[in-house]
């Protein structure tokens, strides 16, 4: 039985204790929130992560969570629908092996799993890291030591472990030119014909999904093409972005606009990749979005997480070496990330034209992926759990 750390209790990290637990190691979750995240944004969940979801026995738990989602709307600067696609279109090309739910919601999904069986420690972080050959020893935020044989960084793309350990020079973000923001409104009313579907207003460089979740409430999601800001962002630079970007829009734009300074749960990034040359140094390795970030384009990133700590599980389980275990794991996970992250940093551009005649090409391109000859490549191709 070894003693793990985890730092970080996004999907990555509660997915890596999950199956440790199974396997008999005594784990330990530090997170610099106060508390669970809110919903955040919508995902849609397949491939390896589901595939790992599967081995876990999860799947019933997520049909609970999964929104049935009947469409996906596009809409003109007014709100007036242009087309649709049926969402079970999406679902049939994988093989109903999809998903789609609340970023959040999978999270409390993961932590209730494991809640009484981990020390988790809440508004706490790593301040340094000490290692030897034989193991680990992390000095949190709160003043206390905690010793370990593991200690697994799943603090996400902004990771604290990850400079600590492997610094930051080069730095191992890679911006792709956007910038995205979402919050959930409460009790927000929306016309009956957008209660069911996937609300999408597309204009060159930037777009903007809106769309009904439990209790009546309303989620959004912005992404747009702008340089990176300055840290800290602020709320009111945030307010300030979106209204330069969208302020022209109409629809319900302006009320969604006028909630941004006052929304519980803004959520606001850059859209970045993370590219290393190595994933674990000692007793210390990475997961997630710390090492894997694929970006909100490429998509996956909850799946790819899941996944790669499902592996890094497995690995650990079956070799009695961990320095070998952690590198099965990298070798295992790294042919697949590379090549996600290839696709989203090759789809960039179509994610949010840069002007009418790509925007153009991109709808009637998402029309055609969803007919059966591209059902069969996309069915061919798509990335599998690693063996």
């Amino acid at each position: 039985m070894m003693k793990v750390l985890i730092v970080g209790g996004g999907i990555a990290g509660l997915t890596l204790a999950d199956c440790l637990l199974r396997s008999g190691h005594a784990v330990t979750i530090v997170e610099k929130a106060s508390e669970l995240r809110t919903e955040g944004y919508m995902i849609d969940f397949f491939g390896p992560g589901y595939e790992a979801a599967e081995k876990m026995g999860l799947l019933y738990e997520l049909e609970k969570i999964h929104y049935p989602v009947e469409s996906l709307k596009f809409l003109s600067p007014n709100g007036k629908e242009k087309s649709s696609i049926p969402y079970q279109s999406l679902r049939n090309m994988l093989q109903n092996r999809h998903y789609n739910f609340m970023r959040g919601d999978l999270e409390r999904l993961l932590y209730n799993r494991i809640k009484e069986h981990v020390d988790f420690r809440l508004g706490t972080t790593v301040q340094s890291i000490t290692q030897s050959s034989e193991h680990v020893n992390a000095t949190l935020s709160d003043g206390s030591s905690l010793p370990c044989d593991l200690l697994a960084g799943a603090d996400g793309i902004h990771s604290k472990v990850r400079s600590l350990i492997f610094g930051n020079d080069p730095s191992p973000l890679h911006f792709l030119g956007y910038n995205t923001a979402a919050f959930v409104l409460e009790e927000q009313k929306i016309e009956k014909k957008y209660r069911h579907s996937f609300n999408m207003l597309i204009r060159p460089n930037r777009q903007v999904s809106v769309y009904p979740i439990s209790e009546g409430r309303l989620a959004t999601f912005f992404m747009y093409k702008s340089p990176q800001l300055e840290k800290p962002v602020t709320r009111e630079a945030i307010a300030r972005e979106l209204r330069s970007h969208y302020g022209d829009l109409g629809w319900i734009i302006p009320e969604l606009l006028d909630a941004v300074e006052t929304a519980s749960d803004l959520y606001f990034d850059e859209v970045s990749q993370v590219q290393m040359p190595e994933w674990t140094r000692g007793r210390v390795t990475l997961i997630g979005d710390a090492c894997q970030a694929v970006s909100l384009i490429a998509g996956q990133g909850a799946s790819m997480a899941m996944a790669g700590a499902w592996v890094l599980s497995r690995e650990i389980e079956k070799e009695p070496d961990l320095s070998t275990a952690l590198q099965q794991y990298e070798r295992l996970m790294r042919p697949a990330i590379a090549d996600i992250q290839q696709s989203g940093r090759r789809y960039a551009k179509w994610f949010a034209p840069e002007n009418h005649i790509t925007l153009w090409i991109r709808e009637i391109g998402m029309r055609l992926a969803l007919t059966p000859p591209f059902n069969r490549f996309v069915n061919l191709n798509r990335a599998k759990l690693p063996e």
